[in-house]
């Protein structure tokens, strides 16, 4: 059932933004386009502005019901039932592979004596007890965390520019092998990847509080996050170049690593791994609440608490079994993006779209 509470367009921006990074910015997305992986990541913001423009077209269709409750609205109890029991179990192994590539990303660059189980622990652990005091306390949070990251970003930023290890030569020629590289980029990784996520904030988007705001919010954040993707890739590859960022499993913290300003500053892991934790916090946070408020309106539990622990300890234990390595985790991930991801998040909210409009200029809208 829906929370009794509310969400300001701000709020929904902080989210929003800290979704589409969660894990993304830590790695060099769009390296089949080389140099240009920047360009084919911004080019894949108009897909990511699409693909909202669906879900903002649901919600001012249906305002009051969450993802779940339009489904049986606009197809019936039949087929909207079940499949709304296939998305919450989607938003549950969504938590559980970003649960367990946190987890691994972590061990393997700075906690390489720590268990991946103990890591995910205390990260579920954490989101369990956040989640249990609702979606306002988690948007607050979410506000003043996505200062926190713009603040690190800024000064990181400048302190590479300052070590003189960014060289723009590496970026250059912009479209040296043509626009081709570009668009089969675009078209098979960033016009999906992460936008069709976002599909998690239709189970958010009836706790807004001004609707119209809410919504500019949402395409402003699409677009914002793109930039800081784009931004992130370019600075990998001008600073390591295409070789080393493609080939690294974690380039970002490669790259800080190479600030080194008169031998005393220097050693800035810490900023990379703190933009890791709180980029995976929240990325499994969403999915976890998009997961347990999509089963409480199904089931119809009126207090969607109940059921935080048990969804918790089955993320917790799918997140373990999901893969061997992180090597299965990634190649297992690029797969599902244009399958699983694409049908939950494109293919059946614009199904939902035309279905919904035909009813409602034939007269027969429930």
């Amino acid at each position: 059932m829906v929370e009794k509470a509310k969400i300001s367009p701000g709020q929904l921006f902080s989210l929003i933004v800290l979704f589409d990074l969660g894990t993304a910015v830590l790695r060099v997305l769009a390296i089949k386009a080389g140099k240009d992986a920047w360009l084919a990541i911004l080019l894949g913001s108009l897909g990511g502005l699409t693909i909202f423009l669906i879900y903002a077209s649901l919600y001012r269709l249906y305002p009051k019901l969450p993802l779940t409750g339009y489904i049986r609205e606009i197809l019936g109890r039949w087929i909207g039932w079940p499949l709304g029991v296939l998305y919450v179990l989607f938003f549950i192994h969504g938590a559980a592979r970003d649960l367990r590539e946190g987890g691994e990303l972590l061990v393997s660059s700075v906690l390489d004596q720590t268990p991946v189980i103990a890591v995910n622990a205390v990260m579920i652990l954490s989101i369990v007890y956040v989640l249990n005091k609702g979606i306002e306390v988690l948007a607050r949070t979410g506000q003043i965390f996505i200062a926190v990251l713009i603040i690190l970003a800024v000064l990181t930023n400048f302190l590479l520019w300052a070590s003189g290890i960014v060289e723009i030569n590496r970026l250059l020629p912009v479209l040296g092998k043509g626009w081709g590289p570009v668009l089969t980029t675009t078209l098979t990784q960033t016009f999906e990847f992460p936008h069709e996520e976002v599909i998690c904030f239709a189970m958010l988007l009836p706790y807004l509080n001004h609707q119209k705001r809410g919504i500019g919010a949402g395409f402003a954040a699409v677009l914002f996050s793109s930039i800081i993707l784009s931004t992130s890739t370019a600075m990998n590859i001008a600073v390591l170049g295409t070789d080393i960022a493609g080939r690294a499993t974690f380039p970002l913290l490669h790259t800080v690593s190479l600030i080194n300003i008169g031998e005393i500053i220097q050693r800035l892991d810490v900023v990379v791994v703190l933009t890791l934790i709180i980029g995976d916090f929240f990325k499994v946070a969403i999915f976890f609440y998009a997961g347990v408020l999509a089963a409480s309106d199904l089931f119809k539990i009126r207090d969607y608490r109940r059921l935080v622990y048990p969804v918790g300890i089955i993320i917790l234990s799918i997140a373990m079994m999901l893969s061997g390595n992180f090597t299965e985790q990634i190649e297992e991930g690029d797969i599902l993006l244009v399958t699983v991801f694409l049908f939950f998040g494109v293919v059946i909210p614009a199904f939902l779209l035309v279905v919904a409009g035909f009813r409602r200029r034939s007269g027969t809208s429930r």
